[in-house]
């Protein structure tokens, strides 16, 4: 029997949640929005920054543009979650929950999750706007959707926030193959 992926989880729930009260006076968390997504862009920059991505690679305009477009086309997509925190109506942090469709194996067949794009700007680091985020996912996560399994790539600096929510390494790290698709591109 083929198994419903029904998203939200539990019905009545409105994804499109009211802003709820930030780790601090004066902020907020709350899904995105249309008008925040230069800033959630500025905000994947500094990730890559701080992944070690080149400068000459971040400052490049086309992944910039293509991730907008992204952004646009799944801000009300059930599947993509994206929580921005607000400091005085300013975006300050964000980060994304994804839905990924598994194949069933030994471990379950449930859909899985991927939290990614997890940044705050430096000055607002280290008030809890990260951990507020990550929460705000963890619960949409929870109450939303039929994930059995959530993964997320951590920096160093972000690695202990992760353990207290219950994130472990795995047995098996992540590995990655770039493909070349420059001739591709040239080909069109």
């Amino acid at each position: 029997m083929a198994r419903s992926s029904r998203i939200p989880r539990r019905p009545g729930r409105d994804r499109r949640r009211e802003p709820v009260p930030g780790p601090v006076e004066g902020s907020v968390i709350r899904p995105a929005v249309q008008g925040d997504i230069a800033t959630i862009i500025a905000l994947r920059a500094l990730m890559f920054e701080a992944m070690g991505v080149s400068s000459e690679e971040v400052l490049d305009i086309g992944w910039q543009q293509d991730a907008s477009r992204w952004i646009q086309l799944r801000l009300s997509d059930p599947r993509v979650c994206i929580v921005v925190a607000e400091a005085n109506g300013t975006v300050v942090s964000c980060a994304m929950g994804q839905v990924v469709p598994l194949m069933p194996s030994p471990f379950g067949s449930d859909d899985g999750g991927r939290i990614s794009n997890v940044a705050t700007f430096p000055r607002h680091r280290r008030l809890g706007f990260t951990r507020a985020t990550v929460e705000a996912l963890l619960e949409w996560f929870t109450e939303e959707t039929d994930v059995g399994v959530i993964s997320l790539n951590a920096t160093e600096e972000g690695r202990a926030m992760y353990e207290r929510f219950g994130f472990t390494d795995v047995s098996f790290p992540e590995m990655r193959l770039h493909l070349d698709r420059s001739a591709d591109d040239e080909a069109d």
